[in-house]
Protein backbone atom coordinates (compact mmCIF):
# COMPACT_ATOMS: atom_id res chain seq x y z
CA UNK A 1 0.00 0.00 0.00
CA UNK A 2 1.20 3.52 -0.88
CA UNK A 3 0.05 7.06 -0.23
CA UNK A 4 -0.12 10.31 -2.14
CA UNK A 5 0.88 13.62 -0.58
CA UNK A 6 -0.53 17.02 -1.45
CA UNK A 7 2.05 19.66 -0.51
CA UNK A 8 0.42 23.03 0.07
CA UNK A 9 -3.10 22.94 1.48
CA UNK A 10 -4.40 26.22 0.13
CA UNK A 11 -6.96 27.20 -2.50
CA UNK A 12 -5.72 24.58 -4.98
CA UNK A 13 -4.25 21.95 -2.66
CA UNK A 14 -7.25 21.59 -0.37
CA UNK A 15 -9.72 20.64 -3.16
CA UNK A 16 -7.17 18.31 -4.79
CA UNK A 17 -6.56 16.66 -1.42
CA UNK A 18 -10.30 16.25 -0.89
CA UNK A 19 -10.86 14.68 -4.33
CA UNK A 20 -7.89 12.31 -4.17
CA UNK A 21 -8.73 11.23 -0.61
CA UNK A 22 -12.01 9.68 -1.78
CA UNK A 23 -10.24 6.89 -3.69
CA UNK A 24 -6.78 6.51 -2.20
CA UNK A 25 -4.74 7.21 0.89
CA UNK A 26 -3.84 10.87 0.50
CA UNK A 27 -2.40 13.14 3.16
CA UNK A 28 -1.80 16.85 3.18
CA UNK A 29 1.41 18.62 4.10
CA UNK A 30 1.79 22.33 4.74
CA UNK A 31 4.27 24.56 6.53
CA UNK A 32 1.25 25.84 8.45
CA UNK A 33 0.64 22.75 10.58
CA UNK A 34 -2.85 24.04 11.50
CA UNK A 35 -3.96 23.21 7.94
CA UNK A 36 -2.84 19.57 8.26
CA UNK A 37 -4.62 16.55 9.66
CA UNK A 38 -1.66 15.66 11.89
CA UNK A 39 -3.13 12.36 13.07
CA UNK A 40 -3.73 11.15 9.50
CA UNK A 41 -0.26 12.36 8.46
CA UNK A 42 1.34 10.41 11.34
CA UNK A 43 -0.79 7.31 10.74
CA UNK A 44 0.48 6.96 7.17
CA UNK A 45 4.00 8.38 7.52
CA UNK A 46 5.68 5.00 6.99
CA UNK A 47 3.88 4.20 3.74
CA UNK A 48 5.87 4.73 0.57
CA UNK A 49 4.84 7.85 -1.38
CA UNK A 50 3.52 7.23 -4.88
CA UNK A 51 2.72 10.80 -6.02
CA UNK A 52 3.74 14.11 -4.55
CA UNK A 53 1.18 16.70 -5.72
CA UNK A 54 2.80 20.14 -5.54
CA UNK A 55 0.35 23.00 -5.00
CA UNK A 56 2.64 25.43 -3.21
CA UNK A 57 2.84 29.13 -4.09
CA UNK A 58 5.44 30.05 -6.69
CA UNK A 59 8.33 32.17 -5.46
CA UNK A 60 11.88 32.58 -6.72
CA UNK A 61 12.71 29.54 -4.54
CA UNK A 62 10.02 27.31 -6.07
CA UNK A 63 12.44 24.84 -7.69
CA UNK A 64 14.49 24.55 -4.47
CA UNK A 65 11.28 24.04 -2.49
CA UNK A 66 10.12 21.25 -4.83
CA UNK A 67 13.52 19.55 -4.59
CA UNK A 68 13.37 19.80 -0.79
CA UNK A 69 9.89 18.21 -0.80
CA UNK A 70 11.17 15.43 -3.08
CA UNK A 71 14.01 14.66 -0.64
CA UNK A 72 11.62 14.74 2.33
CA UNK A 73 8.96 12.41 0.86
CA UNK A 74 10.89 10.36 -1.75
CA UNK A 75 7.93 9.98 -4.15
CA UNK A 76 7.79 7.80 -7.26
CA UNK A 77 6.46 10.77 -9.27
CA UNK A 78 5.81 14.49 -8.85
CA UNK A 79 2.75 16.29 -10.25
CA UNK A 80 3.02 20.08 -10.23
CA UNK A 81 -0.38 21.80 -10.10
CA UNK A 82 0.95 25.32 -9.37
CA UNK A 83 1.08 27.91 -12.15
CA UNK A 84 4.75 28.17 -13.13
CA UNK A 85 6.74 30.02 -15.75
CA UNK A 86 7.77 28.17 -18.93
CA UNK A 87 10.77 25.91 -18.44
CA UNK A 88 10.21 25.24 -14.73
CA UNK A 89 9.14 21.60 -15.14
CA UNK A 90 12.08 20.93 -17.45
CA UNK A 91 14.53 22.40 -14.92
CA UNK A 92 13.10 20.25 -12.14
CA UNK A 93 13.07 17.12 -14.32
CA UNK A 94 16.78 17.60 -15.14
CA UNK A 95 17.60 17.46 -11.42
CA UNK A 96 15.55 14.34 -10.58
CA UNK A 97 15.54 10.66 -11.52
CA UNK A 98 11.78 10.32 -11.14
CA UNK A 99 9.09 11.54 -13.57
CA UNK A 100 7.78 15.09 -13.18
CA UNK A 101 4.35 15.95 -14.58
CA UNK A 102 3.04 19.47 -15.05
CA UNK A 103 -0.74 19.64 -14.70
CA UNK A 104 -2.27 23.09 -14.91
CA UNK A 105 -5.26 23.77 -12.68
CA UNK A 106 -8.16 25.79 -14.10
CA UNK A 107 -11.16 27.15 -12.30
CA UNK A 108 -12.47 29.65 -9.82
CA UNK A 109 -11.01 29.14 -6.34
CA UNK A 110 -14.32 29.39 -4.47
CA UNK A 111 -15.76 26.49 -6.52
CA UNK A 112 -12.54 24.62 -7.28
CA UNK A 113 -13.82 21.07 -6.64
CA UNK A 114 -16.67 21.65 -9.08
CA UNK A 115 -14.33 23.21 -11.67
CA UNK A 116 -11.74 20.43 -11.33
CA UNK A 117 -14.45 17.99 -12.39
CA UNK A 118 -15.92 20.35 -15.00
CA UNK A 119 -12.80 21.30 -16.96
CA UNK A 120 -10.33 18.95 -18.59
CA UNK A 121 -7.12 18.86 -16.53
CA UNK A 122 -4.33 19.09 -19.08
CA UNK A 123 -0.95 17.60 -18.22
CA UNK A 124 2.44 17.17 -19.85
CA UNK A 125 5.64 15.30 -19.15
CA UNK A 126 9.11 15.72 -20.66
CA UNK A 127 9.98 13.32 -23.45
CA UNK A 128 13.06 12.14 -21.55
CA UNK A 129 11.33 11.60 -18.19
CA UNK A 130 12.10 8.23 -16.57
CA UNK A 131 9.16 5.81 -16.24
CA UNK A 132 7.21 8.16 -18.51
CA UNK A 133 4.53 5.69 -19.63
CA UNK A 134 3.95 4.47 -16.07
CA UNK A 135 3.58 8.08 -14.88
CA UNK A 136 1.12 8.95 -17.67
CA UNK A 137 -1.05 5.87 -17.05
CA UNK A 138 -1.00 6.17 -13.28
CA UNK A 139 -1.70 9.92 -13.18
CA UNK A 140 -4.54 9.65 -15.73
CA UNK A 141 -6.14 6.75 -13.84
CA UNK A 142 -5.73 8.48 -10.47
CA UNK A 143 -7.49 11.62 -11.73
CA UNK A 144 -10.20 9.68 -13.58
CA UNK A 145 -10.99 7.73 -10.40
CA UNK A 146 -11.85 10.98 -8.64
CA UNK A 147 -13.95 12.35 -11.49
CA UNK A 148 -11.37 14.54 -13.22
CA UNK A 149 -10.96 14.29 -17.01
CA UNK A 150 -7.37 14.56 -18.28
CA UNK A 151 -5.71 15.14 -21.62
CA UNK A 152 -2.01 14.94 -22.34
CA UNK A 153 -0.25 17.79 -24.15
CA UNK A 154 2.98 17.49 -26.12
CA UNK A 155 5.41 19.10 -23.67
CA UNK A 156 5.42 20.94 -20.34
CA UNK A 157 6.63 24.26 -21.79
CA UNK A 158 3.57 24.47 -24.06
CA UNK A 159 1.20 23.91 -21.15
CA UNK A 160 3.11 26.24 -18.81
CA UNK A 161 2.82 29.04 -21.37
CA UNK A 162 -0.83 28.26 -22.16
CA UNK A 163 -1.72 28.44 -18.46
CA UNK A 164 -0.05 31.82 -18.06
CA UNK A 165 -1.75 33.22 -21.16
CA UNK A 166 -5.14 32.09 -19.80
CA UNK A 167 -4.48 33.78 -16.47
CA UNK A 168 -3.70 37.46 -17.04
CA UNK A 169 -2.52 37.93 -13.46
CA UNK A 170 0.69 36.14 -14.42
CA UNK A 171 1.52 38.12 -17.57
CA UNK A 172 4.22 39.96 -15.64
CA UNK A 173 6.34 36.79 -15.87
CA UNK A 174 6.63 37.14 -19.64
Amino acid sequence: MKKDIVAGIGEIGKPILKLLSKNSITVGFDLNRDLMDERKFERYKNLKTSFLHVTIPVTNKFIDNVLRLERKFNPECIAIHSTVKPGTTKKIQRKLSIPVIYSATRGVHKRMIYDLKRYTKFFAISKNAPKKQWAIRTYSRKMKNCGVKTKQMSKPETLELAKILCDTSYLGWL
